[in-house]
């Protein structure tokens, strides 16, 4: 497969097998990927699903631009950003109810740490403006280069990199900030 395009096109052309290999193919990655901006796997499923019927009807045009991958993902938030919007919810989960579920097992509660420390991360990532956040998840956590970033946030290579040093040096300001507040 050519990173999604050509099986978008058939799908395009009439080919219904296009699309159903671009959500066997993209399906997954799309889920974890939403799964950072909504914080609830089940509503990332949602969010990715929502993702795959807007360009099964609404046909979007893919020019090219980026990489078939980022368009597709940069759709999927937009889908995922808007439904945050309408529901205006923040998923958390309280460190009282991970210390209740982990009992007594060291593995149990070791996964609980782990999840507390992506919440403290999720959480700050939150706080961060809208182009700090979007640049450091396309960045480190679906590890595009700087000039897909670019073509995906309209902005140049050199302004893509000035926005991710500024984003890590306000990441850890905010992560340093809860490390204080909280006890």
């Amino acid at each position: 497969m050519n990173d999604g395009a050509g099986s978008y096109h058939r799908f395009l052309s009439g080919d219904l097998s296009g699309l159903k290999d671009l959500i066997n193919e993209y399906y997954n990655d799309l889920v974890l990927y939403l799964n950072r901006y909504i914080g609830n796997m089940q509503d990332a499923e949602d969010m990715a699903e929502e993702t795959f019927f807007v360009i099964s009807t609404k046909r979007p045009s893919f020019r090219g631009d980026s990489a078939f991958k980022t368009w597709l993902f940069s759709i999927g938030r937009n889908c995922t950003l808007n439904h945050l919007r309408k529901t205006n919810r923040e998923v958390l989960t309280p460190a009282e109810d991970m210390e209740v579920l982990a009992g007594t097992h060291p593995d149990v509660l070791d996964e609980m740490i782990l999840a507390e420390e992506r919440d403290k991360l999720h959480r700050a990532l939150q706080k961060l403006p809208e182009d700090y956040r979007k640049a450091l998840l396309f960045r480190y956590f679906e590890d595009m280069s700087a000039k897909d970033i670019a073509l995906a946030m309209n902005k140049t290579v050199l302004g893509v990199n000035g926005i991710i040093k500024r984003a890590k040096t306000a990441l850890k300001d905010l992560l340093k900030e809860e490390k204080h507040e909280r006890p």
